[in-house]
């Protein structure tokens, strides 16, 4: 199936999310995420780029940035690449970490814009990691002038439009305004049986599914309860491991704590 082309800003700025492959965490340390932004920002500089805004979550990355397209295409594979590279290498795993490509939204308008620098910055409140706005691993402390991990965001262009910090606090502080931006869990449709193989290879680090049924049952449960930490059903598991749907419903029930 051909890809549907990502649509280019005039304005040259973007909305950026990429996440875990079958929503796992893609940060486990302090380490990581200085890694990262790291990544990031020397890719950025190297191609004449910019970010207004920027959030690191568990398992995602909401990035806002002022680019070409071709040049945001070519910065997100690099610092995917690098950086997945240097996950594996410190976690002794391997197979893919990201979930296929990111996904983009053109931000055309001053109004979008600042909408948009919100949702970034409050997806750690909605998403229950912090409960102010005021968390380290986004660039809202850089906008009150505070230190960041990495020096990378450029603040002019928002601060311009609000008129200052204090109108900035108060953005973040009013309520939404309805509209909505592009989040990870856009697109919840099921997997079909060719993507969920794909993603089942990439959480076992290659192995092909239909080799668990076959394992020493340790082994087995271990890789089952990997394919159900993320969107694989059980009817969707027993189809492309072959494992009986008992077993891994049992699976399932020993790892949530509910079986009898």
């Amino acid at each position: 199936m051909a890809r549907t082309p990502r649509k280019q800003a005039e304005s040259e700025i973007y909305h950026v999310v990429c996440r875990g492959v079958g929503r796992q965490d893609i940060f486990e340390d302090d380490a990581d995420r200085t890694y990262f932004l790291s990544a990031l920002r020397d890719e950025l500089a190297s191609r004449d780029g910019e970010t207004l805004a920027w959030c690191l979550m568990n398992n995602h990355v909401h990035l806002l940035l002022r680019m070409p397209l071709n040049e945001l295409s070519a910065t997100m594979r690099s610092v995917g690449s690098d950086y997945a590279l240097y996950f594996n290498r410190r976690h002794d795993r391997t197979g893919h970490l990201f979930q296929g490509r990111f996904r983009s939204e053109p931000v055309e308008t001053d109004a979008y814009l600042l909408t948009v620098v919100r949702y970034i910055h409050r997806n750690p409140v909605a998403g229950g990691l912090s409960r102010t706005c005021d968390y380290r691993w986004s660039s809202y402390r850089a906008y009150l002038g505070l230190s960041e991990p990495v020096g990378l965001t450029s603040c002019e262009t928002v601060l311009s439009l609000l008129g200052g910090v204090d109108a900035f606090e108060q953005l973040h502080g009013e309520a939404g305004t309805g509209e909505r931006c592009i989040d990870v869990d856009d697109d919840r449709r099921p997997l079909r049986d060719e993507e969920a193989t794909l993603l089942a290879r990439s959480l076992l680090g290659g192995m092909h599914p239909r080799e668990v049924v076959s394992l020493p049952r340790p082994r087995r449960d271990e890789a089952l309860r990997k394919l159900l930490s993320c969107r694989i059903s059980v009817r969707q598991i027993e189809r492309i491991t072959g494992v009986s749907r008992g077993i891994v419903s049992r699976v399932r029930a020993r790892a949530a704590g509910t079986e009898r």
